[in-house]
Formats: structure tokens, sequence, C-alpha cells
């Protein structure tokens, strides 16, 4: 620890971004942040507190019903009708979709063209960004919890186009598996639960429920690099399964911490 207090504002002074790893307790992860580090990456973020039975509040409520005419293909003008009826949704899906993660030349300036210009697949994407961010932005302490989301969801998107490279509505899929993932965490909710209140793809379902096939891969593997102690023995066999190399792998990683980053600076 004397180490790291030590050499950490050196880093700082180079401009070098810190990252703590193996954050399992709450002591560790106040530590690591009084030393200037910058990302975290450990089960402490991770660790579920549930309650069976559990209501989800209404402004979440809200945020999950839009989602769910997104992912069920409603027409626009129903999506857009949704939006409307709750003003501050609509400011902060607005704030979301001009953020640079996004990557657009031109400003968004209404509902209307978020919708027509992002795409179901974008939209979905910032919606399930926003119930982790409404957390934060209300002072509950989970900014750690929305960067390990966005970092997981960006970091099997990453994942997926590296494996499949020609295939973009897979590394959709690898994200939206990315960010649920940690949603019993966020809503102190059983997966099965949610699973009930958000309409998802069989293969979606299984890889949340059950850590199966492809995504179910990718989930495991950004589940080995946070617990890194615990699951080492299956770090090698997910990687080689994968065919990607160790150093394939921190690239992406550092790729997906940057974004989240990004995202995280404007969406609270």
């Amino acid at each position: 620890i004397e180490t790291v207090h030590r050499l950490a504002p050196r880093f700082k002074r180079d401009k070098k971004l810190l990252l703590a790893k193996k954050v399992e307790t709450r002591a560790q992860f106040q530590t690591a942040l009084d030393a200037g580090f910058d990302y975290f990456q450990g089960y402490y973020f991770a660790k579920p507190i549930v309650i069976s039975g559990r209501k989800l509040s209404p402004s979440r409520l809200a945020v999950v019903q839009l989602m769910t005419l997104v992912m069920s293909d409603a027409d626009n003008i129903e999506i857009e009708r949704a939006v409307k009826r709750d003003v501050p949704l609509a400011l902060n899906l607005l704030r979301l979709v001009n953020t640079p993660a996004v990557g657009l030349r031109h400003r968004i300036d209404s509902l209307s063209q978020a919708v027509m210009i992002l795409g179901r697949r974008q939209l979905q994407r910032w919606l399930q960004i926003m119930l982790y961010a409404e957390t934060a932005r209300q002072g509950q302490n989970m900014t750690p919890l929305l960067i390990l989301a966005t970092t997981r969801g960006r970091l099997l998107e990453l994942l997926a186009k590296r494996v499949r490279p020609s295939h973009q509505n897979v590394a959709d899929i690898a994200f939206t598996v990315g960010i649920m993932s940690l949603m019993d965490t966020l809503f102190g909710m059983p997966m099965e639960e949610i699973m009930l209140q958000i309409p998802v793809s069989d293969e979606v379902s299984e890889a949340l429920l059950h850590r199966a096939g492809f995504f179910g891969d990718l989930l495991r593997l950004a589940e080995c690099i946070e617990r890194v102690e615990e699951m080492e023995d299956q770090l090698t066999p997910t990687l080689r399964d994968l065919a990607i190399s160790s150093e394939e792998l921190v690239e992406l990683e550092m790729a997906a911490f940057e974004w989240s980053e990004t995202v995280v600076r404007f969406a609270i």
C-alpha cells in the first residue's frame, strides 16, 4: 500500500491512467480511490444483494417499459410517445446520446432524431446505460457499478467483434449481455425475475442465467478477469476456446475502460 501511494503521484504526473484490480472489499476500494486510481475492477462491485419480490422504482420502471417497447419492435411513434410522457427520461436520454462515446458528428436535438439516427440497437444500449446512471445521479454511491457495467458491455462487444468481425449484430447482442449481467446487483433482484420483466432472446437469457453459449463464454471471460484469483484456472482455457491471446485481451480491456470513462463522465 505504501508503495502504491508513493508511486501513484509519479504516474499521474505522466498522465498515466491507473487501474486497480482485485478490489474485493469496500476498504480496498477506498484505499485505491485515495491513492488516485482511475479504474477499478473486482467482485466487490458485482456481488449482488438480492431480495426476492423487490419492485422497481417508478423512474426505473419507465426506462424498463421503454426498453421493452424498443426490444419488441414497437413503431417509432409509440416509442416517442412513451419517452415524451416522462420529461426527465427524455432529457437524460438526449444528454446521453450526445456524448462523444456515441461518435455522432451532429448534435441530436429531438427524440424523433434520436430514434431515427441511432436505430433500435443503439437506443436500447443507451437506455440500458441510463438504468445504471440514474442510480449514480441519485447519490446512491453506485458509480463503480455504472463503470463496471459499461466496461463489461463494451468489452464483450469488442471481444465479439474480434472473434466474429463480420457480424455487427453479434457485437450488439454481446454488449446487451455484458451490461445486463449486473442488473441483479443494480436492482437487488434475482436475474430470473428481471428476465420476466425485460424481453430478451433465448441466447441472451441462456448467457445471463446459465453462462451458456457463445455469449455465455464471453461473459465468463469478463468475470474471470474481475475475479482472477478465484477463477484463474478458467481464464486460459476460455481464452483458448475464443482464440484470443492475453495481449489482445489487455488491449481490448483498456479500450473498454477508456470508452466507459467517456460515458460515465457525461452520464452523471
